[in-house]
């Protein structure tokens, strides 16, 4: 393989590439779970507004309550997955800025692999703050179903 005989600022710049394409698809999979979730609730209010606001539709609350539960379900499907996605970017950082650290020890392996096996790695960063926005999303989506219902059944 090229990279075994590569010196070591080749491999470094491109280990720095690799890890800056981590980063972006990082920066993209947060992004996505921002979006999915604020349209997912924009969706649920507008949904619900629509309904309510059509004369001739029988029980719109009953028609509203089961739409809001299923774009809760979509909701956190989409989130859970992403979140997976993210961890496994993470690990494949963190597994490459160990490749980094190795370059010209004695820790580093003889056949130089830049996509490594990472399944093993922790993150150092959890994104555990992501954990609020489909929870406050669903509170918000849960008690306008629960206004809905009780005002318009």
């Amino acid at each position: 393989m090229y990279f075994m005989k590569a010196s070591i600022e080749i491999r470094a710049d491109l280990l720095k590439v690799l890890m800056t394409e981590d980063r972006n698809e990082i920066r993209g999979i947060r992004a996505s779970i921002y979006n999915v979730i604020s349209l997912l609730a924009t969706a649920s209010f507008a949904i619900t507004a629509f309904l309510l606001g059509q004369m001739f539709v029988y029980d719109a609350s009953v028609i509203s309550l089961l739409t809001d539960g299923l774009l809760i379900l979509i909701l956190w499907v989409f989130f859970l997955r992403l979140k997976h996605d993210l961890y496994c970017c993470r690990q494949c950082l963190v597994a490459r800025q160990n490749l980094i650290k190795a370059l010209g020890t004695a820790k580093e392996p003889e056949d130089f692999n830049p996509f490594p096996d990472s399944q093993a790695e922790k993150p150092d960063v959890t994104d555990s703050e992501l954990w609020w926005l489909p929870i406050l999303t669903t509170a918000a989506v849960a008690v306008k179903a629960l206004v809905v219902w009780i005002k318009f059944s």
